[in-house]
């Protein structure tokens, strides 16, 4: 008779062990649910806070750069008479609201004097071109702009 009741007790056992584990994959699917609406919610709000972001992102790069230029001062192109000096007026740069004209790099075939004209010997179209090295407009955007300076013979007869 001991060796029965020990059995039945074994066998009450193994069918609460059973319930439990019944009970834990019931809890365990209740979570899984739990999580999958929890990972829609929370990609949900990432999605809402990376459309803010980009929306303030872009508000803040239209506020800073609403002003910003690479532009001549003066004419694009410039006709003189052989044997007169160009004063040259420049560029303008501004980026990211800050004045970067200073940052300029000018290339010629234009012969510069002393007191930091040009001028040619020769008959012809010259450039005068422009790049900077400032971030925006050097290494993001990479703009040139350019001048031509055209030398002409004198006309005989004042014409």
């Amino acid at each position: 008779m001991a060796t029965r009741k020990k059995a039945s007790k074994t066998s009450s056992r193994a069918g609460s062990a059973f319930d439990d584990i019944a009970v834990s994959s019931a809890v365990k699917k209740k979570a899984k649910s739990a999580v999958k609406g929890a990972g829609t919610k929370v990609l949900l709000v990432a999605f809402v806070f990376l459309v803010l972001g980009v929306i303030v992102g872009g508000g803040a790069w239209w506020f800073l750069c609403r002003n910003d230029g690479f532009s001549l001062v003066g004419s694009e192109e410039v006709s003189l008479m052989l044997g007169q000096n160009y004063v040259d007026e420049g560029v303008e740069i501004v980026a990211f609201g800050q004045d970067e004209s200073a940052s300029v790099i000018v290339d010629t075939n234009l012969t510069q004097n002393a007191d930091g004209s040009y001028t040619a010997d020769d008959v012809g179209t010259y450039y005068i071109a422009y790049t900077s090295n400032c971030f925006k407009y050097g290494t993001l955007f990479k703009i040139q702009k350019v001048r031509l300076v055209t030398f002409v013979e004198e006309s005989e007869g004042g014409e």
